[in-house]
Formats: C-alpha cells, sequence, structure tokens
C-alpha cells in the first residue's frame, strides 16, 4: 500500500490511533452533505489520518478536518454533543455488513461493459471484487480477466 500510495504522490503513514468504527467522523461525513462539503471533509480527514497520524477518531482532529473544508466548527461541535446522525451511521455499519456482505476494508468492485452486478448493484452478471488492498498482480489479473470477457463477447457478435 505504501508504494501505491508513493506512486500517487501520498506518503502513508500507519502509526496512527483507529477505531474501528469512527462514528463521529461517520456523523461529521454525512452532515457535510448538506453543505456540499463531504469531499473536502473527507481529503481533509483521510490526509491527516494517513499522512500526517492525527487520528481519525479524535473530537479534535475531526473538527479541525471540518474547519479544513470550510464547515462552521462551532455548528459541528453542537452537531457532535448531540445525537444527531448516530443512529443513521449505526444502520449503515450494519446494512453495509449484513445486507451488502462487505467485511473488510478497502472493497474494490469491478464491472466491465457486460456487467452491472454487486451489492449496490441490481445488474446483470457477476463483477470481480477484491476485499482487502490487494496488490498490482491482483489487480492486474482482475483487469485481464475482465478484458478477456469482453473480447469474448466480441468475438461471438
Amino acid at each position: 500500500m505504501r508504494m501505491l500510495g508513493r506512486s500517487a504522490g501520498i506518503e502513508l503513514d500507519y502509526g496512527v490511533q483507529t477505531n474501528w468504527q469512527p462514528v463521529d467522523s461517520q456523523r461529521v461525513m454525512l452532515w457535510a452533505r448538506q453543505f456540499g462539503r463531504t469531499e473536502d471533509y473527507m481529503a481533509a480527514l483521510s490526509r491527516r489520518h494517513f499522512e500526517e497520524r492525527i487520528s481519525a477518531s479524535h473530537r479534535d482532529s475531526i473538527l479541525g478536518a471540518a474547519g479544513e473544508a470550510g464547515l462552521d466548527v462551532e455548528a459541528c461541535a453542537a452537531m457532535l454533543s448531540s445525537d444527531i446522525l448516530v443512529r443513521d451511521v449505526w444502520r449503515s455499519y450494519g446494512t453495509t455488513i449484513h445486507d451488502k456482505g462487505i467485511h473488510s476494508i478497502p472493497f474494490f468492485i469491478f464491472n466491465s461493459p457486460l456487467t452491472d452486478g454487486g451489492p449496490f448493484r441490481s445488474g446483470k452478471g457477476s463483477p470481480e471484487e477484491e476485499h482487502g488492498s490487494g496488490n498490482k498482480e491482483r489487480f492486474l489479473e482482475i483487469f485481464e480477466r475482465l478484458l478477456a470477457g469482453v473480447e469474448r463477447a466480441r468475438s461471438k457478435v
């Protein structure tokens, strides 16, 4: 993962405290949607967590990322002091595990022009799935298998 991150200009650093269910950081992610700031917030939180060893599990770092994303920090702190969105986050965790069958992070789903399947779609075919971070050889194998399927379908036409 570090080599892949480096190739994208990201210096990953895993020496940071984590929390299996970072409920507060997820609450702010949902809350930020109403202001169109979800991507900005997640980019700030992720950079802080994975590159700067500022844990996404701590209230101060969550509020710092919110401020960096242009969110009202006082309003964000007030929201976090309430129970707003707590049930939504826990419900999401439950459906991710029980309904979607996702038990690892990251979880990649690859479709081709021939498929539109997977736990978040009700389309045709079976996508390629990768549980965990994988490696470049595994991803190449997936892409080559998808391409081979498309080429076989084209040769039948």
